[in-house]
């Protein structure tokens, strides 16, 4: 049995993925593992699908079905290219908070793994925004490995 086999790798693909994809594919490629890339669109409260009416350009519904086919295909892009290193990859996208949704997941699938990525923040802003990584360090089933910020720039 390999040590990390199954490795679960939150992005947000809003803000790109950064360096992480380096260190994932490194990891990923020392241990033969499968990567999984997760997307989670943040939803307190998610109410099901809406209709959406092409007609009405601007209306909230279509902005969001248009940042959900721009997420995916940007998903796809990230697959294809941990792909062409050698390293088999899915992807996948769900709705809820980032945390509970990584453990879950983690937990119901057999996840060995999940590298996420942490932001520089100021002491106000750890006082009123909870740390995802933090909470998955509390909360995930297997171990989580935390790529700090700062390594954004080797």
């Amino acid at each position: 049995m390999k040590p990390f086999g199954k490795i679960l790798v939150p992005i947000g693909l809003d803000l790109g993925p950064g360096p992480i994809l380096d260190l994932v594919a490194t990891v990923a490629g020392a241990f033969g593992a499968q990567v999984t890339l997760l997307h989670v669109f943040e939803t307190p409260g998610y109410r099901g699908p809406q209709v959406l009416d092409p007609a009405q350009a601007g209306t909230p519904e279509l902005q969001n079905a248009l940042k959900h086919w721009r997420t995916a295909k940007a998903m796809m892009d990230l697959v294809q290219g941990l792909g062409s290193r050698g390293i088999p990859a899915v992807g996948r996208m769900a709705f809820g908070t980032i945390e509970e949704t990584v453990a879950s997941l983690a937990g119901k699938e057999g996840f060995d793994l999940v590298i996420i990525g942490s932001q520089e923040r100021t002491s106000l802003e750890r006082f009123l925004t909870p740390s995802v990584a933090a909470a998955l360090i509390r909360t995930s089933p297997c171990p989580v490995l935390v790529l700090p910020r700062v390594l954004d720039v080797i």
